[in-house]
């Protein structure tokens, strides 16, 4: 909708700038002139503790010359209020007490379509809303309340419950009068063998706002155990979730007065934090941090803290964050990282800790400076030849800078921490030349010992084309089975990355299909098979066959044990045991190439070469005791099926 610029300055002229902000602000008494119009305050965009934000009245603007905001009624309502314009002329004209200008042309068809879209999301969420604080929602408020949330946080957040009969959202909706087509679009159902079907069933609801507040999606999390356990909304024209912040719109204004912003993992947990009292937080939507994302939390605070849980996930997302960030870096704008005690996300520190918990950790923030140069360091500094390789890939890393004036302020830091390392190195020798004894330097690799005994000999390695072929086919199985099992794709495929591939193409193959099962979240092979890209049929057809068939034949060939109809917990200790045994060979290779490397190295460590052969040994121990059970489970199904006890498909 467009206005005058007549109509704009008549709403200014009505309606005093300070009765707009003096509804978040106090006035300085001593420093105000109410009669000429002259206030000051502290800043509302940041934290300060003399006033230096002045409003005139008279020209109906506002400027502050701590930080530099300025503008008029609406440049305020929307960089500070988080509203957009048309929402901000509109909210002003009532204060006003003006109507606003008669439309003098038919709304466009598209804009008409994203206004009832946004109704069907708005209906729905009020459908989730009372469902939630009716008698079917005590279970889930039960659990809510176990989690921490207390009725007011419930309310404030918008929390729901999806109804747990398939079908009773799309119906009720559809009795609202919203159609058919409205329910797809906003993500709320799916048409399935010609049949609407609801979204979310059985789900803790949480709506999720664009920056300006308004609904655009959803989260649900499971309640009965069912898979995923969180569930989004699926990409619609108002729903990217790699564009979209979680409390976005309710921590611009925190986040302008504490110049902080802390990002999470998930929405529970930003919710939980927000509770406590830390309200400029937000969420990436259960998405690796975008370039977008990023853009959004800039415009709150000039170095966002990603705060990321404390397992193996977080600290590898971190790492990912890093190069990132790093061509997106201009001056006055960067990251802070904050890593979580081992074990723990913001949600559990909270419930410990409190509040005291998470602000004594968050004092401890690194910057993105410090953690480029730890993650780095830890690749290996402590020879001269490591020390060579880290200079190398800290001059790479710099040169993907795009800002050069940062670029030469990183190149000095980077090297003042290199030569500070150096110099640590050269105080921690040993005075007499002899070397420490086994142990980890504090580059992160293992100290050179002095060869005592003999090194033992190396373990048995098996041929490399046999071994080849037994992996290869242990690959198509895993495959085959997150293809047969989807929800297996969410557990497992972080877990085998490229490294733990000897096939290229299964490695290719395995990040369609977390790239797939991200964006369409399918529950069936058919459905995860009709999403994957046309790029992933030659290798979906080398391991699953026939995609129209409901198990593919050449895994069936492979895992024979599928016709005898598996549950989903043996099929998932069974992936357990394949993604331990792909781990397995890169722990073979890494022990036969260590002699080597020491070698090279002109040293010897025989306590490393032992350590490892002895942890790939019981590593082997174990996967032996766990395929043995696995095996003595099959055999047990294989005789019930043999004896017509199990269960017939229909």
């Amino acid at each position: 909708m467009r206005f005058s610029q007549d109509f704009l300055a008549g709403l200014r002229e009505r309606v005093p700038l300070s009765s707009i902000i003096g509804k978040v602000v106090t006035w300085d008494r001593r420093k105000s002139q109410p009669g000429r119009g002259d206030f000051w305050a502290c800043c509302p965009f940041h934290q300060e503790k003399s006033p230096s934000f002045h409003v005139d009245d008279r020209k109906g603007f506002y400027h502050c010359f701590g930080c530099h905001e300025s503008g008029d009624h609406i440049t305020f309502m929307t960089s500070h209020g988080g509203l957009d314009f048309v929402d901000a002329v509109k909210q002003l004209a009532e204060e006003a007490g003006v109507p606003l200008p008669e439309r003098d042309r038919e709304e466009p068809r598209e804009m008409r379509q994203r206004r009832v879209e946004r109704g069907a999301l708005e209906a729905a969420a009020a459908l989730y809303a009372s469902t939630l604080w009716s008698a079917s929602g005590r279970e889930a408020l039960r659990y809510a309340n176990g989690r921490g949330f207390g009725e007011e946080t419930l309310k404030a957040f918008g929390f729901g419950l999806a109804p747990s009969v398939q079908g009773a959202v799309s119906r009720a909706l559809s009795a609202e009068g919203i159609g058919e087509a409205e329910l797809e679009r906003t993500g709320l159902a799916v048409k399935r063998d010609g049949r609407l079907r609801d979204r979310f069933v059985g789900r803790l609801m949480v709506p999720i706002h664009d920056p300006r507040g308004k609904i655009v999606g959803f989260g649900g999390r499971s309640l009965d155990g069912r898979e995923p356990k969180y569930l989004n909304s699926p990409q619609t024209p108002l729903f990217d979730k790699s564009k979209l912040l979680f409390n976005a719109h309710r921590a611009r204004g925190p986040a302008h007065r504490a110049n902080r912003l802390f990002i999470v993992e998930g929405y529970f947990d930003a919710i939980a934090l927000a509770q406590a009292g830390v309200g400029e937080v937000v969420a990436s939507c259960g998405t690796a941090l975008t370039e977008d994302q990023l853009a959004l939390a800039w415009a709150m605070a000039d170095e966002p803290v990603l705060t990321f849980d404390g397992d193996k996930a977080g600290r590898m997302a971190a790492q990912r964050v890093i190069d990132r960030v790093l061509p997106l870096l201009s001056g006055g704008r960067s990251v802070q990282f904050l890593h979580l005690p081992e074990g723990q996300d913001p949600d559990d520190l909270i419930r410990e800790g409190g509040r005291d918990a998470f602000e004594a950790l968050a004092a401890k923030a690194v910057p993105l400076v410090d953690a480029l140069f730890a993650r780095e360091v830890e690749k290996g500094a402590d020879t001269p030849e490591r020390l060579a390789a880290l200079d190398d890939r800290l001059d790479v890393l710099v040169g993907t800078i795009g800002d050069e004036r940062l670029a030469r302020n990183y190149r000095s830091a980077l090297r003042e921490r290199v030569w500070d390392l150096r110099r640590t190195r050269r105080s921690d020798r040993p005075a007499s030349g002899a070397r420490n004894g086994p142990g980890r330097s504090a580059g992160g690799r293992q100290q050179l010992g002095t060869r005592l005994t003999p090194p033992p000999p190396a373990a048995p390695i098996a041929a490399p084309a046999a071994a080849d072929r037994a992996l290869l086919d242990l690959e198509r199985i895993a495959l085959g089975l997150m293809v047969l099992r989807p929800h297996l794709i969410e557990t497992f495929a972080e877990k085998l990355d490229a490294s733990a591939f000897v096939s290229e193409a299964h490695a290719g193959f395995a990040a369609l299909l977390a790239e797939t099962y991200a964006s369409h979240l399918p529950e069936t092979a058919p459905d995860l098979i009709a999403a994957l890209p046309p790029r992933a049929q030659m290798c979906l057809g080398e391991l699953w066959g026939e995609a129209h068939e409901p198990i593919g034949p050449r895994l069936l060939q492979r895992f024979a044990i599928l016709e005898c109809d598996p549950d989903d917990a043996f099929l998932s200790r069974c992936m357990s045991l394949f993604v331990e045994r792909l781990a397995l060979r890169g722990e073979m290779a890494e022990l036969a190439s260590e002699p080597e490397r020491m070698a090279a190295a002109r040293g010897h460590d025989d306590g490393r070469l032992i350590r490892l052969t002895v942890a790939m040994q019981e590593h082997a121990t174990r996967l032996q005791n766990a395929e043995r059970e696995l095996a003595d489970e099959a055999a047990a199904m294989r005789r019930k099926k043999a004896t017509g006890g199990t269960k017939t498909n229909a």
